[in-house]
């Protein structure tokens, strides 16, 4: 029986050319393949880009924990906001 990871890998062989049983270097090709194109090996950012990118691991994490904390403070700002007093007619 054929277990999904090895027809994952088959899949991703065949896409690239590669024939035959996988080896060290094939699974270095699966691994870029599934990193994205240039995975961010060659990249000189500068500025806020260096810290928040979508081609190294660091920088795509970067934009997530921003993107938490910024939803993290707005649910606080609006459940700490202090409520309005109603208003009576006398």
């Amino acid at each position: 029986m054929i277990t999904r990871d090895v027809r994952r890998q088959d899949f991703l062989l065949s896409a690239r050319g590669v024939k035959g049983t996988s080896s060290a270097e094939d699974e270095v090709s699966i691994a870029s393949i599934m990193a994205g194109h240039d995975s961010g090996t060659h990249h000189q950012f500068t500025g806020i880009a260096k810290y928040f990118n979508s081609y190294t691991i660091t920088g795509r994490r970067n934009c997530v924990l921003a993107t938490y904390a910024g939803i993290a403070t707005l649910i606080l700002f609006f459940k700490l906001k202090p409520k309005k007093k109603a208003v009576t007619a006398s």
